[in-house]
């Protein structure tokens, strides 16, 4: 059974054969430059406050160095950096749970985009409490 696709461009694609009048390659090219540009700004935050994070807090980079090196089997210094790229598979980042869980709080911590709540402050409410003393 194969996976269906989920990222942004492969659902775009498939929308576009569904609507092929709506959805054109040049209308495909102009929302994925779109998100190329303004990922930018929002990646490059994010990273920022990541690298902080973890040069504040030591212990959390040791746990990702070791997390790292024991899942990509990199030996160290020694070692070329051509063989630690191919050693990054997807199945490898995905066992990198901790560093994961870092890059998460990181999000939570510092959001790349502010979460805006829009409520209707004149709504009225009300208690299904009958009684208050």
């Amino acid at each position: 059974m194969q996976k269906e696709k989920e990222d942004i461009l492969s659902r775009f694609i498939i929308a576009g054969e569904k609507h092929p009048e709506e959805i054109t390659n040049q209308y495909l090219r102009d929302i994925i430059l779109n998100f190329l540009i303004a990922g930018k700004d929002t990646t490059a935050n994010t990273l920022s406050w990541f690298f902080y994070m973890i040069c504040k807090h030591p212990s959390v980079q040791e746990k990702i160095v070791n997390e790292i090196k024991h899942e990509t089997g990199f030996k160290g210094s020694g070692a070329e950096l051509g063989d630690f790229a191919m050693g990054l598979t997807e199945k490898v980042l995905d066992n990198m749970q901790y560093l994961h869980a870092a890059l998460v709080e990181t999000l939570r911590l510092y959001p790349a985009v502010p979460v805006v709540i829009i409520f209707d402050a004149t709504k009225q409410v009300t208690s299904t409490i009958s009684h208050v003393m």
